[in-house]
C-alpha cells in the first residue's frame, strides 16, 4: 500500500438529505453493464438530481426468456430518457451513449436497516414526464456526435435479427 499522510484540514463532513417522495427529472451519470442475481443481462444506471448530493439507481433488466417484458422495459426507458433511434440497438458499449441523458422518475421510500431510503419506483413517460419542470442541473451533452465518440459501428452480423 502507498504511503499517505492524512490531512484533517482537507476533510469535509458531508450530509445526504433524503430525497422526498415524488416525481423528478434525473440525469444518467453512469451506466454499467452487469448481470442480475438471476443471471439476466442488465444495466445499472446511476441517476443524479439537481439540488441533492444523494444518487438513485435504476436497473434496466433484459430478460432473455421474456422478450415482451424486455421490450416493455426498454420502451419505457427509451421514452423516459428520450433515447434517439441510433441508441436503441442494444450492443456492446451502447450504454456510454446514454450518459448525460435526462429522464424522469417517481421516487418512493423503502425501509433498509431501519432507515428510510429513496428508491426509483418507476420511470415516467408521456404526460407525467412532460408535466415536470425542465432539467435545471448541469447540461446534458448537446451534440449527438459527442455522445457517440468512441463507439464502434456495428456490422449487420452483430444483430440477432
Amino acid at each position: 500500500m502507498a504511503n499517505f499522510n492524512y490531512n484533517p484540514n482537507e476533510y469535509e463532513e458531508k450530509t445526504f438529505v433524503l430525497i422526498p417522495e415524488g416525481d423528478y427529472r434525473v440525469r444518467i451519470e453512469e451506466a454499467v453493464e452487469k448481470r442480475s442475481k438471476a443471471g439476466n443481462a442488465m444495466y445499472e444506471l446511476t441517476l443524479t438530481m439537481p439540488g441533492y448530493a444523494s444518487k438513485l439507481w435504476y436497473y434496466l433488466v433484459l430478460f432473455s426468456d421474456d422478450t415482451k417484458r424486455t421490450n416493455q422495459n426498454l420502451g419505457t426507458f427509451f421514452h423516459s430518457f428520450d433515447i434517439p433511434e441510433q441508441s436503441r440497438v442494444i450492443r456492446d458499449g451502447i450504454e456510454r451513449a446514454w450518459i448525460g441523458k435526462v429522464g424522469a422518475v417517481r421516487v418512493k421510500h423503502e425501509q433498509y436497516n431501519g432507515e428510510n431510503q429513496a428508491k426509483v419506483a418507476y420511470l415516467l413517460t408521456g404526460k407525467q414526464k412532460d408535466d415536470l419542470p425542465p432539467w435545471s442541473g448541469s447540461a446534458a451533452p448537446s451534440n449527438e456526435s459527442d455522445v457517440f465518440a468512441g463507439l464502434e459501428a456495428a456490422d449487420d452480423e452483430d444483430f440477432p435479427f
